[in-house]
């Protein structure tokens, strides 16, 4: 589902069961993603990726890759999910640079 009027999922790619916060699993994927170098896609996983560079990149690339999607997780994009993390939720938020807002809350 796309929110209506824009591209915007109605949540991060990383919350993989959509309750809009940021588990410590959830973040530990990503990092794990960030460490590896790169992720592509592998529908067999929990969240339709996996660690490293190159493969299959086909599907729609994950939400945390959105400073210049290159299929690598940078250290801005990491920090930012720990925010995310960090303020016990988040919400779609269309002006920020990732499409999401710390916070609980709706636009």
């Amino acid at each position: 589902m796309i929110v209506e009027g824009s591209c915007i999922p109605p949540n991060h790619t990383a919350d993989q069961n959509a309750d809009y916060v940021i588990s410590l699993s959830e973040l530990l994927r990503v990092i794990q993603f960030f460490n590896s170098g790169g992720f592509h896609c592998q529908a067999a996983t929990e969240d339709g990726y996996a660690p490293g560079p190159g493969g299959d990149q086909t599907c729609a690339p994950h939400a945390s890759d959105y400073n210049t999607q290159d299929w690598a997780i940078g250290l801005s994009e990491l920090l930012r999910l720990i925010q995310f993390f960090n303020s016990a939720g988040y919400h779609v938020c269309s002006g920020s640079e990732d499409g999401f807002c710390p916070g609980v809350g709706a636009e």
